[in-house]
C-alpha cells in the first residue's frame, strides 16, 4: 500500500503543471506638459508661463528610445505634448548617475523621485 501512495504521489508530481512566477507588465501612464529637450532626455514643465519663462523646475525628466527621442527633438519644440509611457523610480545609487533607456541616457536634471520611460510622444493642439 505504501508503495501505491508513493508511486501516487510521485505520478501527481510529475502530472502538475510548472508555475512560473510572472511580474505583471507596469501599466502605461499619460504624463503632459511643456517639453524641452537636453541632451538625451526630455523634460516635462507643467506650466507654459513657467517654460516660457525659463523656470525650467520643478519638472520630469524622461526619454524615449534613442530612435524616437532623436526625432522628436528634431520635430517638436515649444510645444504641449503627451508622452506615454512608465514611471521609474530614480536611485542616486545608478551607477554614471544616468540610466540608459532604449539607447537615451537619462540623467534626471529635474532632480525628481521618478523620470518618464516614454514609448510615445504626440503634441496637443
Amino acid at each position: 500500500m505504501k508503495t501505491i501512495l508513493t508511486a501516487l504521489a510521485l505520478s501527481l508530481i510529475v502530472a502538475a503543471p510548472a508555475v512560473a512566477e510572472v511580474q505583471p507588465a507596469p501599466t502605461p501612464t499619460v504624463f503632459e506638459g511643456w517639453i524641452n529637450f537636453s541632451g538625451e532626455e526630455f523634460q516635462l514643465i507643467e506650466s507654459e508661463n513657467r517654460y516660457v519663462a525659463g523656470t525650467r523646475r520643478p519638472c520630469v525628466s524622461g526619454a524615449l528610445p534613442r530612435d524616437e527621442q532623436r526625432m522628436a527633438a528634431a520635430t517638436i519644440g515649444r510645444q504641449k505634448v503627451r508622452v506615454t509611457g512608465t514611471a521609474m523610480e530614480w536611485s542616486d545609487d545608478l551607477p554614471g548617475d544616468r540610466y540608459d533607456y532604449e539607447g537615451s541616457n537619462i540623467r534626471n536634471e529635474c532632480d525628481g523621485a521618478f523620470v518618464i520611460l516614454g514609448t510615445d510622444i504626440a503634441v496637443i493642439q
